[in-house]
């Protein structure tokens, strides 16, 4: 595993909701924090496990240092993608492949320098009441055999059908039902010691780590217990998604691993769309929002591009830049999107009657206008994305200074290493004049291709609408 871990001792304050009109304070509290390398991961979304094999070359070679891979237990059968997030069992067979198949993907990656996290659903089971698994494991709703019963999941008595109705009741969000799915009790010893079964496992296979997936749905101190007790090590992302005036915040599961910060990718939203373009606001917000050594920043995930919080491929030059920005960034850990063209909401992949077909991604090199449904986006194939991937690798360990803010226009330097400059505007050019902190000569454009020219310290350049100039000093042009 080639991320770092060192705990120090640090005071976490409240952090203010984006968006919200008044802040939501929460008590100061000593956090121990996890402090991993600034690596550079990708979550490829529905992918099948001897694609994401074929892929991990490629994904070494550019400089990509994990894989974030959707949930390998046996789940309900259907098409929709959220049937994977339904265990019946923690067999590992899925529409993704077979025991073996998911083996040597984590092999085949290990081989090429990438690590693989598997997306852990652990929260709960299903919410469909009876029926039979992707392998053929016979179930109810609250009966699982060989796993659990009755007395494995919570009766919240909350609500009239025990599924949530307010997220600002505590106890509701991590005792009744998210969306009617059976809740898992992970107070109780059988309850942890599967769990707990079932993650070794996955460590057995080769994993590095975990995407908890639902975490806010389970309370923090049971977590912990659960992630106290795996080999040392193992790397655990939270998803805890933030919600303005709600008692759950991602900051209290801090203390046991990493979190992917929502607001960061909605705040990119509400730049690249638009919605803030003046002096004071051109900026994305980064102090309110988790420790940047224990973040997940990302643009887009596969909720939040259904649901509308964030840009989706939808808006494919406005996703290239906005991964551009937050590769040439030094806010958390950032994490590479890739999934499919979506028919609606709810729909998944195609498959054929093997589970989801292969995905071959080798002709794409940029985005496109317009997508078909089902079609693969390959969004981590850009060539301005893995050119910035280049440019995070080498700008990584030096610090942001000398930001540039005018209307639409955000710039920022690396020191003495790189400068980013981007135009959200979608119709109007802006030219600027900026200090770079880059030694004097040509520069290539690592987004766009052309040259610019640094004189005297200062970039002067137009900026053409929806556009980012990323320059690198290793691109220096004699």
């Amino acid at each position: 595993m080639r991320f770092l871990s060192a705990l120090v001792g640090s005071v976490l304050s409240a952090a203010t909701l984006v968006g919200c009109a008044s802040q939501t304070e929460a008590p100061e509290q000593a956090q121990a924090e996890i402090r991993y390398e600034s690596l550079i991961g990708v979550q490829l979304f529905m992918w099948p496990w001897d694609s994401i094999a074929a892929e991990c070359e490629f994904l070494g070679e550019s400089g990509v240092d994990w894989v974030l891979t959707s949930p390998p237990q046996e789940h309900i059968t259907g098409a929709a993608w959220w049937t994977v997030y339904q265990p019946v069992s923690y067999k590992i067979e899925s529409r993704f492949g077979t025991r073996e198949q998911f083996a040597n993907m984590v092999a085949t990656c290990s081989e090429q320098g990438v690590d693989v996290i598997a997306d852990a659903v652990i929260n709960h089971m299903t919410a469909q009441t009876s029926g039979t698994g992707y392998a053929g494991t016979k179930f109810t709703k609250y009966e699982y055999e060989g796993l659990y019963t009755r007395e494995d999941f919570h009766n919240c008595n909350l609500t009239p059908d025990d599924s949530i109705s307010s997220y600002k009741d505590l106890a509701q969000v991590q005792t009744c039902e998210l969306l009617a799915l059976s809740d898992l009790n992970q107070k109780l010893e059988n309850v942890q010691n599967q769990i707990l079964t079932y993650l070794n496992d996955l460590l057995s296979l080769g994993v590095a780590g975990f995407r908890i997936d639902a975490a806010k749905h389970m309370a923090a101190s049971d977590l912990k217990v659960i992630i106290d007790q795996l080999p040392e090590g193992t790397r655990v992302i939270h998803e805890v998604i933030r919600g303005g005036g709600e008692p759950i915040q991602p900051e209290q599961y801090l203390d046991s691993g990493e979190v992917w910060e929502f607001d960061y990718a909605r705040n990119m939203r509400s730049y690249f769309k638009g919605e803030v373009i003046t002096p004071a606001g051109s900026a994305i917000r980064f102090r309110d929002f988790t420790p940047s050594n224990q973040t997940i920043a990302f643009v887009s995930n596969h909720d939040t591009e259904r649901n509308g919080e964030t840009l989706n491929y939808n808006d494919a030059r406005y996703f290239e830049l906005a991964t551009a920005m937050m590769l040439a960034e030094d806010y958390g850990q950032p994490m590479l999107y890739s999934s499919y063209a979506f028919r609606s909401r709810d729909a998944g992949p195609y498959e054929t009657v093997k589970g989801v077909g292969p995905i071959d991604c080798s002709g794409v090199s940029a985005p496109k206008d317009d997508y078909k449904a089902d079609e693969w986006i390959c969004q981590h194939r850009w060539q301005s994305t893995i050119n910035m991937i280049r440019f995070r690798d080498q700008a990584s360990a030096t610090p942001v200074v000398e930001k540039y803010r005018e209307r639409g226009v955000y710039g920022f330097a690396r020191d003495g290493v790189g400068y980013f400059i981007t135009n959200v505007f979608d119709t109007q050019e802006m030219s600027v004049s900026v200090p770079t902190t880059l030694p004097d000569g040509e520069y290539v454009n690592l987004i766009g291709g052309e040259k610019h020219q640094v004189v005297g310290g200062e970039l002067t350049a137009t900026l053409a609408p929806m556009s980012a100039i990323a320059l690198l000093v290793s691109e220096t042009k004699d």
